[in-house]
């Protein structure tokens, strides 16, 4: 009888310890989880393609078990719930909750740059404003009207809802070095749009709950508006959209935290083009465009019912491929919007584009990278 009993123990253990690896997921190029906006981790293999000893595979294992639990999807949504109700703790690793619940990205460089630790040298900005300035040289040269957009992070709109905890020192930000150096070294044209949005805070311009880090469509309608009205200084013929060529409303919405809805919601103003005139185009696009860097943020317009001839090249980020590229559009004949890893080569994309006015965006958050990939140009040595 003792015997049967520790047989079938043994068989109840193997079980519990085979099923997991048994009904796990094993999907070929590993499956993509929408509640964590990943890929999850694929089968490892025990030999590589040259036939060598994979020597990374059983952290590789541990990687793949770990995401392709059967069931595990229910598992961290439980464990969201749970930590949020019973410890307010997010355990969305990007997520940190600030004063009056609002959200912040969750990210070492962020906070530096929320505090202003991270400033860039007197020989930094130096030559990134020598580098902004030949990229506008080196576009004039071309009959391309060149301007600069420095878009801010929450953090530095609405400061006071920051995180407990985490201070200033001075005030000053890169971003707002940026913008300094440019001004009093340089001629490049600047989109100042920070005293246009602080002027405005009242209202809410930003996501509380919904967005870590951007401005809501009120808030980049008010950006838009600063960029087309400079535009439009040296291009009178754009026409610029106004409120009353929006539907305007209001929608709720909150955060998903791993499955979990944050307990917080919001109202944000949806911003929809009453006659969108731009069309954007898809295929041919794809092929045109093959050669640039993140193929997947390119977006190309057309729009020959808006009274110009004029085209424009967006530069930028997720400020622009989110909330402005479509509003811009609607302004110019042709609108070319990608992402500014492209950034070294410009040139090879005002060669094909041949655009009338470049913008170069860049977020606060993005500085590092921007400044970065301006230094990489070879076209304006």
């Amino acid at each position: 009888m003792k015997r049967k009993i520790n047989a079938a123990l043994i068989i109840i253990f193997m079980l519990c310890i085979s099923l997991p690896y048994l009904l796990a997921h094993r999907d070929k190029d590993g499956r993509m989880s929408s509640m964590e906006n990943r890929t999850l981790a694929k089968y490892p293999s025990v030999c590589l393609e040259d036939g060598s000893l994979n020597r990374e595979y059983f952290a590789q294992f541990e990687d793949w078990i770990n995401d392709n639990l059967r069931g595990r999807t229910v598992m961290v949504e439980a464990n969201s719930t749970l930590q949020y109700e019973f410890f307010k703790r997010i355990v969305k690793s990007d997520v940190m909750e600030g004063r009056d619940r609002w959200l912040f990205v969750k990210d070492s460089d962020m906070m530096l740059d929320y505090q202003n630790l991270n400033l860039l040298s007197e020989q930094e900005l130096k030559q990134y404003a020598d580098n902004m300035q030949s990229i506008s040289d080196y576009l004039e040269e071309r009959g391309i009207a060149f301007y600069y957009l420095q878009c801010y992070s929450k953090s530095s709109i609405y400061p006071e809802k920051y995180v407990d905890g985490i201070n200033k020192i001075g005030i000053v930000s890169k971003a707002d070095q940026i913008v300094n150096v440019l001004q009093e070294e340089t001629d490049v044209a600047q989109i100042l749009v920070k005293e246009p949005l602080l002027e405005q805070a009242d209202e809410l311009i930003y996501f509380q709950y919904v967005d870590t880090l951007h401005w809501n469509e009120k808030g980049s309608y008010i950006g838009c508006q600063v960029l087309m009205n400079e535009l439009q200084k040296d291009f009178p013929q754009i026409s610029i959209l106004q409120e009353s060529d929006y539907d305007i409303v209001e929608e709720e919405r909150t955060m998903d935290l791993y499955g979990y809805e944050y307990p917080m919601v919001e109202k944000c103003p949806v911003y929809r083009i009453k006659e969108q005139k731009a069309a954007e185009i898809t295929e041919a696009t794809k092929e045109r465009w093959n050669f640039l860097h993140c193929k997947e943020h390119t977006h190309d317009y057309e729009n020959p019912s808006c009274g110009n001839d004029l085209k424009i090249l967006l530069i930028g980020d997720s400020f622009i491929r989110m909330f402005l590229k479509d509003d811009i559009a609607e302004s110019f004949s042709a609108t070319l919007s990608i992402d500014w890893l492209n950034i070294p080569i410009l040139d090879e994309v005002v060669d094909e584009y041949q655009p009338d006015i470049v913008v170069l965006e860049s977020a606060q958050s993005a500085l590092k990278d921007t400044v970065e990939l301006v230094s990489q140009v070879d076209y304006i040595q």
